[in-house]
């Protein structure tokens, strides 16, 4: 058992590493000739809406799965899609006639905070589904996949209602936002920085300091996000723990590190705790779930691999 412990510590820490690399010449994994690749696709009209999309190869309509990069709501791009362990997962899905796409979105701003961002990875799914003849994409059957800033925007939709409008001129907007699973590299379990603090136990002190320099590196407002950043209003919009039910989609979640004391607000966003908390929520809703969090001895009794997974509920 320790030695099954010790293989399973060493592959998660390999595929954080492996996470870290800089791109790679996609050519040399795979022959893009290979593929229908569809690049800079926009979904919307802010320069960032856009997105790309591989098809697998089938005459049949092909589940999909979306990748939303992380970054903190302040950077990142789609192109981390194309880092060397991202793309032999999704290397494996198209052998499996599994789609993928990769997508960009607005940062964090002053007027809405985080919520660009989360609308943005709404509007690029309904996007496709809308699009689904077009990317021979079969919308019933569409995943999505995150890392830390992304993982949020997955979970923000898969664990809220359908938030499609039918009263919208837009017919974009009139799709519904149902996915049938979610993926979550350091994941939060919630977007109120207070369920941060109970989860540690930490001093609300201690989080304002570093909450506030986040929001100076942003480029924020202080006085306006001082204020904001608890207002029930605004995180009724972007947050999704108190949302989630019976009936929301499988996850998997794969959090690092060990339970310490947090350097700064990415650093607690990553923080192995929040992944025991989805998989306690995720249990007590009767959710299927797959949960790894080696740092803090969680260890899904599967041993499913984060592919494995993927392939399971999208085939």
């Amino acid at each position: 058992m320790r030695l099954k412990l010790f293989y399973i510590i060493i592959f998660f820490n390999t595929l954080f590493l492996f996470a870290q690399n800089k791109n790679v010449n996609v050519d040399s994994l795979i022959k893009i000739s290979e593929y229908q690749v569809f690049k800079d696709v926009k979904y919307g009209d802010h320069k960032r809406n856009s997105l790309d999309i591989w098809l697998a190869n089938s005459k049949e309509k092909t589940p999909l799965l979306i990748y939303i990069h992380g970054g903190g709501f302040v950077g990142g791009n789609k192109e981390s899609a194309y880092k060397k362990n991202n793309f032999n997962r999704f290397n494996k899905l198209l052998n499996n006639n599994i789609s993928f796409a990769t997508i960009n979105y607005r940062f964090m701003n002053n007027e809405d905070g985080i919520l660009s961002s989360l609308n943005d990875a709404k509007r690029a799914l309904q996007y496709i589904k809308y699009n689904h003849e077009k990317f021979n994409i079969d919308k019933t059957k569409i995943g999505l996949m995150g890392s830390s800033a992304g993982a949020t925007s997955s979970l923000w939709i898969g664990f809220n209602d359908d938030m499609s409008d039918n009263n919208s001129d837009d017919p974009i907007e009139r799709e519904n936002t149902n996915v049938i699973c979610l993926v979550g590299i350091a994941a939060a379990h919630s977007m109120d920085l207070r369920r941060w603090r109970d989860m540690i136990d930490l001093d609300q002190n201690y989080l304002d300091e570093i909450s506030k320099k986040y929001t100076r590196g942003a480029g924020l407002d202080e006085d306006i996000w001082g204020d904001k950043t608890y207002d029930e209003g605004y995180l009724s919009k972007i947050d999704f723990f108190e949302k989630m039910d019976s009936s929301d989609p499988p996850f998997f979640i794969v959090n690092f590190g060990k339970n310490r004391k947090p350097k700064n607000i990415a650093d607690f966003h990553h923080n192995p705790v929040h992944a025991k908390v989805l998989k306690q929520r995720g249990d007590e809703l009767k959710i299927k779930n797959v949960v790894y969090a080696v740092g803090i001895g969680i260890i899904d009794p599967s041993n499913i691999g984060m592919v494995e997974f993927i392939l399971e509920q999208l085939n």
